[in-house]
């Protein structure tokens, strides 16, 4: 009995040094509180900074992108403008007005057959010049802006993963 109770106050010896270690090393409950206060908000200034830069970028992308439309319609004013200055100058050159100008500057129509031609040397004759693009081409599905720019990075990664589990799936099979 007396070897009993030896043993039992040797072990409230050993809990007693392991409580007063533990209690020792133990954090006030408080102290507790603020590392988790300042964990959660570490954490949502990390979330926080993240979205900000995903905003941030996905802003210039769509200003770049509204940009790009802005040029486009002001390519296609431009190109509208060019082809009624054109068509003004066809007008303006057309064997009609042009007759009409003659006959109020003075000139008079002639006969072909009194008509004296010469052949001045060196002089190549008048040049012809391509206007407009050949028939076979056609402008109407061009792209303003690529569609692997207009990807998001959700679409992206998506894609990517899509991509992946597709090759995984076909290899198994």
């Amino acid at each position: 009995m007396v070897k009993a109770q030896k043993t039992s106050s040797d072990r409230k010896q050993k809990t007693g040094k392991k409580n007063r270690l533990a209690l020792a090393f133990k954090q006030a409950p408080w102290r507790n509180h603020v590392q988790l206060v300042g964990g959660f908000l570490l954490a949502l200034v990390i979330i926080i900074l993240v979205a900000s830069i995903y905003l941030s970028i996905s802003g210039e992308a769509a200003t770049a992108g509204l940009e790009a439309y802005q040029m486009d319609l002001e390519r296609l004013r431009i190109e509208r403008e060019i082809a009624n200055t054109k068509a003004n100058i066809a007008f303006l050159t057309s064997a009609s007005n042009m007759e009409a100008r003659a006959r109020a500057m003075g000139f008079e129509r002639i006969d072909p057959a009194n008509t004296l031609y010469l052949t001045i040397p060196g002089y190549p004759g008048k040049q012809t010049m391509v206007v407009t693009s050949p028939p076979g081409i056609d402008h109407t599905d061009r792209l303003l802006v690529k569609s692997i720019y207009r990807e998001s990075l959700w679409d992206w990664l998506f894609t990517g993963i899509n991509s992946l589990s597709e090759t995984v799936i076909g290899s198994g099979k």
